[in-house]
């Protein structure tokens, strides 16, 4: 698998915020959305086999015994996950993924964040409809309410986090603003979201 780095921090975003985490971060992802703020992961990389790969992973899990396991990218779904899956679960650590929606593995993953993308008109699979624990949208200029209620016709079992641009000057604002149309279009259980890593000035 080509790994672009595996690492311990906690999980910024989203429901799970403030959870020890060991990021397992792929390379690679066919989108390279403008706004991205993991350009390295886009083409940066080594290849790791699953073994070198669980065996890193757990010595943070034995250092940070609470942690779970985030598998992210780049876009994780653009590679064969199927064996470092059932082998980091072997090991019983809960496992998270976030992926931009338009591929789908059936995997034994315990969270999964969705994050559609404007370059891809927002589309998800059809098979990971029931599976979605949680769904991020980055807001800009191409993201209005029209979008977040054609999403949340999917399902209301999840939460929409409206995240900031990582590039907008006035990101908090903007996102704030749209939040607030939102809430006045009676669009249900949208949240604001924020990235407490960037804040605590940590990976």
């Amino acid at each position: 698998m080509l790994i672009n780095e595996i690492f311990w921090s906690i999980q910024g975003e989203g429901l799970r915020t403030g959870i020890p985490s060991i990021f397992l971060r792929l390379s690679g992802c066919s989108l390279k959305c403008s706004n991205c703020d993991t350009k390295a992961s886009w083409n940066e990389g080594i290849f790791k086999g699953v073994d070198d790969i669980v065996s890193e992973i757990d010595e943070y899990g034995n250092k940070y015994p609470d942690s779970q396991v985030v598998i992210t990218g780049g876009e994780p779904l653009e590679q064969d996950l199927s064996d470092v899956v059932k082998c980091i679960k072997n090991k019983n650590y809960f496992i998270s993924i976030e992926t931009n929606g338009v591929n789908f593995q059936g995997l034994d993953i315990d969270w999964w964040t969705v994050s559609p993308k404007d370059v891809k008109n927002y589309y998800i699979n059809k098979n990971l409809f029931k599976r979605i624990n949680e769904i991020k949208l980055i807001v800009n200029e191409n993201l209005d309410t029209d979008v977040i209620k054609k999403i949340r016709k999917i399902g209301n079992n999840f939460p929409i986090f409206l995240h900031p641009d990582f590039y907008d000057k006035n990101k908090y604002m903007n996102a704030f603003l749209l939040f607030r149309k939102c809430q006045e279009n009676g669009i249900k259980d949208i949240r604001l979201g924020i990235q407490v890593h960037k804040i605590f000035n940590i990976k």
